[in-house]
């Protein structure tokens, strides 16, 4: 019953997380990394994993969901957008090897595909979703806690960690509430777990993040130094 019971809320968790989605291209061109940049800092903090499903995209928020379709041979996969790019004329998107193989492009190494925009952290301009390849949306403004810091000498910054997950769908709840407070959190994946992570706080912000935690009862959660 219990197993039962796992199921059906991971069930519910996903459709609920793909009810609605939007077209940001009809018919544009992905590519993919992979072992070069392995175990490389994404652009949101992140450690890159080409085993993981994301992707990185030149504007759209990082955190939203994209469903991404190759329109050759019409498999599909979900990615989260985690990183920048890709800074080649003519592609629209770069996907983790994992999700490349996913949709049987590796071998080509470039597909046509389909995307939609299935869910995102910040509020998208629907005047700028448009079906083509070259009008991507651009991301309103958002009111953050604070604004995650990257790691220069002498600049002392700490980590939260949230939770640790074994299903990707709880992890997206979790981070789902924590946008609904005002923070961007990120993640960090290990082989077997996910976890949930505020990233590159500063000394001065650290005070004003726990207070926000606290007072909206995120409980439980771990404090460390950056070590990078």
């Amino acid at each position: 019953m219990k197993k039962l019971f796992i199921g059906l809320f991971c069930i519910i968790s996903a459709s609920w997380l793909f009810a609605q989605s939007q077209i940001i291209a009809q018919e544009a061109y992905a590519s993919y990394y992979g072992e070069e940049f392995h175990g490389r800092q994404t652009a949101n903090g992140e450690i890159y994993d080409m085993n993981a499903f994301t992707a990185a995209h030149r504007t759209l928020p990082f955190g939203s969901v994209l469903e991404v379709s190759n329109l050759d041979n019409g498999t599909s996969v979900f990615v989260r957008v985690n990183d920048r790019g890709p800074f080649v004329a003519n592609r629209e998107i770069d996907l983790s090897k994992a999700a490349a193989n996913a949709i049987g492009m590796i071998q080509q190494g470039i597909a046509r595909v389909s995307i939609k925009l299935v869910s995102s952290p910040t509020p998208i301009n629907q005047t700028t979703v448009q079906n083509t390849a070259t009008a991507v949306p651009q991301a309103i403004d958002s009111n953050l806690i604070y604004i995650p810091a990257t790691k220069t000498e002498g600049l002392v910054l700490w980590r939260i960690q949230l939770g640790s997950f074994t299903h990707e769908e709880n992890a997206l709840t979790l981070v789902e509430d924590l946008r609904k407070v005002g923070f961007e959190p990120a993640y960090e994946k290990t082989s077997t777990h996910i976890r949930v992570v505020l990233y590159g706080i500063r000394q001065g912000d650290l005070d004003k993040v726990k207070n926000v935690l606290n007072t909206n009862n995120f409980k439980n959660y771990i404090i460390r130094q950056e070590s990078w």
